[in-house]
């Protein structure tokens, strides 16, 4: 008995692999975006950043390009008003229409804002 119960449970878990298991090219999801969008502070600093999305809109995130050459990517995160993306532990890049800035957090653990007034350049070069 606890054989052919077993045997049963094989044969669901295989089931349901195989049909769980298919990809439909329909189903297949693409990345979107990425296009650079430039953005100068007010110290004259330039920051890069690519926004991308998944096809199915289940997930929205920014590669941000700072300064220095470090590069963060980071998701999108609920915010009140504009959008913000963060990683929740050393960066938050937030925008609001042609505006961004950026927060980093201290030794303390505080968030501090580190480029403030970021606006996109229409002509990068």
């Amino acid at each position: 008995m606890q054989k052919t119960v077993l045997i049963i449970l094989c044969a669901v878990a295989a089931l349901s692999c195989v049909t769980g298991c298919q990809n439909d090219e329909q189903d297949a999801l693409t990345l979107l975006g990425g296009e650079p969008v430039d953005y100068q502070c007010e110290n004259g600093d330039r920051i890069i950043a690519r926004y991308y999305t998944l096809s199915d809109s289940s997930l929205h995130f920014v590669k941000v390009l700072m300064p220095d050459n470090d590069e963060f990517t980071l998701p999108q995160a609920l915010s009140a008003s504009g959008v913000r993306y963060t990683d929740d532990r050393m960066l938050t890049w937030w925008i609001k229409g042609d505006s961004a800035f950026v927060e980093m957090r201290d030794q303390n653990g505080e968030w501090q804002t580190i480029y403030e007034n970021c606006k996109v350049i229409s002509d990068p070069n």
